[in-house]
């Protein structure tokens, strides 16, 4: 047999040995199968609710083999309670995300927090996580905090009090970059937010003696933000790419960073707010064209991934 002949099938019985064993491992929930998203865009972030998954060493790691299969840099980790009989899950979850070049925000949130007479609640959120940062490993840290406050839940007594629950609610992040700056703590504070702050001009409040949108006072104030964009579409007045143009421009001035969200959560309505009953496929296309629309844009951190749980269901599904 002549030796080039011979070379090709050594390659050939390679690259087959290789593929049976990707394939096998993706079969087995090791790996996934689609490619995981384009390089060029920045790392994303995920929302994570279960609580359970810091608890686990298998939902951990499964958690973590699934963000390095998606370009994912941050992760939003369910935090409501951080205290002595929680702090030894959330300590070997963060070391093994930090192993993975991953960061972990505490997530937590609920829309009476916007309210000054419940303002305590949050902060002492913010203070056991501070606490907690100061006696632990440093990679045992939460490298953030992520409020996902959403006040326009309230109902009744939101449709009655807007502007007077906006200015609390405004109240309350700059309270908590103040407790951040008096305990000299330099974790990144960052809030939820949904897209329509700047359009609808009866939320523009005036604060401080300042009138804007609630958006752009928080870019004012926070660290970072991470925009709602709900949309299964990018084109148009009603895309996402248009309902998010506004706080990346202002971010930019205001020299902050901003996640653009995406929703993968079902049974939602009206459909179009979700990629659920989308293919990935069709979902990273969209994606793409949000990406890049605001890569050269500074203010763009990536975007943000609604939630873990339906996030793998959609990958995964055939």
């Amino acid at each position: 047999m002549k030796p080039a002949l011979t070379g090709f099938i050594k390659v050939l019985v390679l690259f087959f040995v290789i593929f049976s064993a990707c394939h096998a491992r993706a079969e087995k929930g090791g790996s996934f199968r689609l490619s995981a998203p384009d390089t060029k865009e920045p790392p994303r972030a995920v929302w994570v609710w279960d609580v359970k998954i810091a608890g686990s060493k298998e939902a951990s790691a499964r958690l973590i083999d699934f963000c390095r299969s998606r370009n994912i840099g941050r992760i939003y980790l369910t935090a409501y309670a951080v205290n002595d009989l929680t702090s030894q899950g959330f300590r070997a979850f963060n070391q093994s995300a930090h192993a993975a070049d991953i960061l972990v925000h505490a997530l937590a949130g609920d829309p009476r927090w916007g309210v000054e007479k419940y303002h305590q609640q949050p902060l002492r959120w913010i203070g056991d996580i501070i606490a907690y940062n100061r006696r632990v490993r440093p990679e045992e840290r939460f490298d953030g905090i992520e409020n996902d406050t959403e006040i326009y839940l309230l109902g009744r007594y939101w449709d009655d009090n807007k502007e007077s629950i906006l200015k609390e609610y405004l109240d309350l992040n700059r309270k908590i970059m103040d407790l951040k700056e008096i305990e000299e703590s330099k974790i990144t504070y960052a809030c939820d937010i949904p897209f329509w702050y700047d359009d609808d001009e009866s939320m523009v409040v005036t604060w401080n003696g300042r009138t804007k949108p609630p958006s752009f006072h928080l870019l004012d104030t926070v660290d970072m933000v991470t925009v709602m964009d709900y949309r299964n579409f990018t084109d148009g007045p009603n895309g996402s790419i248009e309902l998010v143009r506004k706080e990346l421009e202002y971010a930019r001035l205001a020299g902050k960073k901003v996640y653009v969200g995406q929703e993968t959560q079902e049974n939602l309505y009206p459909e179009y707010v979700t990629f659920a009953k989308m293919g990935e496929v069709d979902m990273e296309a969209r994606i793409g064209q949000i990406v890049a629309a605001y890569r050269d844009n500074p203010a763009f951190a990536g975007i943000a991934m609604h939630h873990y749980i339906s996030y793998r269901k959609l990958v995964e599904k055939k």
